[in-house]
This record gives C-alpha cells, structure tokens and sequence, in this order.
C-alpha cells in the first residue's frame, strides 16, 4: 500500500488523526477500536508511530464477538511540506523494530495473534541497545 497524504495537516494533527478511537453501529452491534498506547519514534521530519488498539463489538451492552487488539506501525513522514503516512501492522511483518516492549505485552500472542518471528527481532532488536548503552556506560566510568 502506497502513502497518504492528508490535505493541510501537521505532523502532531496527523498523529492525533491516526490514534483517535471511533466507535460505530453496524447492523445493531456496536463497534468499538479504541486506541490503548501510542508513541512515536523519530526525527523531526520523519519517523514511525507506534500503536495499540482494541476493537470490541457489543450488542444491548453484551459482548457478542471476541475482543481484537493489534499493534500497528505507521510511517510518517514530511514529502513537499506536507505531512503523510503509510499504514502497517504487526501481521505484515513491518521491518521496523523500535516497538516499545511493553506494546508486545499489551498485545500476547496467544491471545490475539501476531507475528512472532517479528516480536523476537523486536526484543533482539532492544536487547541490543540495552547491551550498547551498559557498554559505554562501564567505558566512561573505567575511563
């Protein structure tokens, strides 16, 4: 899927347009995606948004399907003056890994699916940095 750019918006209008909650009536149910944790990661001219949603459909107040929750990843960027994003989610593999850990909790993949070869490049991927930064720090104070 290619990019989105909305007409006339800044980076944080376009922020709050991706992690706004909605709720609709369909056919008597109501549904529900709420957005539950997001951050962004970046510069000031692009970057990614991380996100965490639950959709939950009810009807007369009674749950009638099963819970969904999700992690999406949407890249945001400045092209031209105009602020635009390209939407993912977890499922697809995104080759981002900047998640913050505690989203992949919110989400358990025995719950609510995912991907796990992409969750297990995540917390490599954090492991990682986390190694660097005791790295430099035991350099500078043996220094």
């Amino acid at each position: 899927m290619g990019w989105t750019y909305p007409t006339g918006v800044s980076r944080k209008e376009l922020i709050q347009q991706r992690t706004k909650s909605w709720e609709r009536e369909l056919n008597g149910v109501t549904v529900k995606s709420t957005c539950l944790a997001s951050c962004f990661r970046g510069g000031k001219f692009s970057g990614v948004l991380w996100s965490v949603w639950e959709r939950t459909f009810e009807r007369e107040g009674k749950q009638v399907e099963r819970t969904q929750r999700w992690i999406t990843c949407d890249l945001i960027r400045c092209h031209g003056g105009e602020w635009g994003y390209k939407d993912m989610q977890e499922a697809e593999h995104p080759y981002y890994y900047s998640c913050p850990i505690r989203y992949l909790d919110l989400v358990p993949l025995d719950r609510y699916g995912g991907h796990p070869d992409w969750r297990l490049e995540v917390r490599f991927r954090h492991q990682e940095r986390l190694e660097k930064r005791r790295q430099r720090k035991s350099q500078g104070l043996t220094q």
